[in-house]
């Protein structure tokens, strides 16, 4: 399958999740969830609130297995206060890709997606979707307050 077809799919499974989540959490997480399994289970997804400037892990999917460096990815790089849209970290085969969710201007949640020890090839492609993302998330919140 090629990038572009394996990412409009996602796109439309990703719109599923918003018509069956109960709360702003809940959808993030159905988000996960439909990005693990189109993955294959070969990618490791998080969410992280922000609070009091610091990031507190909320959900994880793939973690296991994994050494604290391989957890800690990317993470050294990031200044949370500061991202205003994907940030990506690469580093050998391993890839990490954060998303910023904003709520009135405040950073509210950080999404992460970590491909570690992947064939994967992060593109423009796989920016564009996770910015397309962000944009989703934050153009639903109002509808879950």
């Amino acid at each position: 399958m090629k990038k572009s077809d394996f990412l409009d799919e996602l796109r439309l499974e990703v719109g599923l999740a918003y018509d069956y989540s109960k709360d702003q959490e809940d959808f993030m997480v159905r988000i996960l969830k439909t990005i693990h399994v189109r993955a294959r289970k070969k990618v490791t997804l998080s969410i992280h609130s922000y609070v009091n400037n610091k990031l507190k892990l909320k959900y994880a999917l793939g973690i296991r297995g994994l050494t604290k460096e391989q957890d800690y990815l990317g993470l050294g790089f990031l200044f949370p206060d500061r991202m205003k849209m994907v940030t990506y970290v690469q580093r050998g085969r391993d890839y990490v890709l954060f998303l910023p969710i904003y709520e009135e201007e405040k950073l509210k949640y950080v999404l992460s997606i970590k491909l570690i020890d992947s064939n994967y090839k992060v593109t423009r492609q796989d920016l564009i979707f996770a910015q397309e993302l962000i944009q989703f998330i934050q153009a639903k919140q109002s509808t879950f307050q």
